[in-house]
């Protein structure tokens, strides 16, 4: 059963929120992996502004981005463990 909109919605705020203070202060640099597993996502039938919003924190090399995405696709966008993993596994990469 999925979660309401408005629940959903406020977990990714408070997360992006969250990681987002981090991110603008280290400025990663760009790279390919959060598409790989954005794509990947894409192929299990999973896509939304919240995977791509997991896969982007999954490759951001901060402290416990793995977490996060994880997190953010299992409890946000209801993607099971196993894809959960292996989307910021490519996010990684």
């Amino acid at each position: 059963m999925r979660r309401p909109l408005r629940a959903r919605l406020a977990a990714a705020v408070v997360t992006a929120a969250a990681v987002g203070g981090t991110m603008l202060v280290t400025a990663p640099s760009a790279q390919a992996a959060p598409s790989d597993c954005t794509s990947y996502l894409a192929s299990q039938g999973y896509s939304s502004t919240d995977t791509n919003l997991a896969c982007t924190i999954g490759g951001s090399g901060l402290p416990a981005d793995q977490l996060l995405c994880r997190v953010l696709l299992m409890n946000v966008s209801s993607v099971p463990a196993l894809i959960a993993d292996n989307a910021c596994r490519a996010a990684k990469a």
